[in-house]
């Protein structure tokens, strides 16, 4: 079974696969990954990242995926996706192609009112 929004305008995004497709590892370390995530505060210590790589890394091993961190061009956000490490596939993306699309929208709205504030008080 696979999930998709189909009524969006940005580019779908890679398809979760969900238990039914035989693929519960994957799904479980997913899960893991954005607890982990989700848990962290703000400006996490040093030990609080140690030992989220840490879970994260064996909830990936578990179900042979891999992890690729970068940085977003537009936003300057990082990004980390879940890769399959067999196919290359992307599983999943923290943030999303969507919430970066809206960001890179908002930093170019907020650039464009700065823009037309100093005309008008020009």
């Amino acid at each position: 079974m696979l999930i998709q929004n189909v009524n969006s305008a940005l580019p779908t995004p890679q398809p979760v696969r969900l238990p039914s497709d035989g693929a519960p590892k994957v799904v479980e370390a997913v899960e893991a990954v954005e607890a982990t995530v989700q848990a962290l505060p703000q400006q996490p210590s040093a030990q609080q990242l140690k030992n989220a790589v840490s879970h994260i890394n064996q909830a990936l091993q578990k179900a042979n995926m891999s992890m690729e961190l970068s940085v977003d061009s537009s936003t300057k956000k990082p990004v980390v996706k879940m890769m399959d490490a067999e196919t290359g596939e992307l599983i999943r993306q923290f943030p999303s192609e969507e919430v970066l699309a809206i960001a890179s929208s908002i930093d170019q709205f907020l650039e464009f009112q700065q823009g037309m504030l100093l005309k008008t008080k020009a």
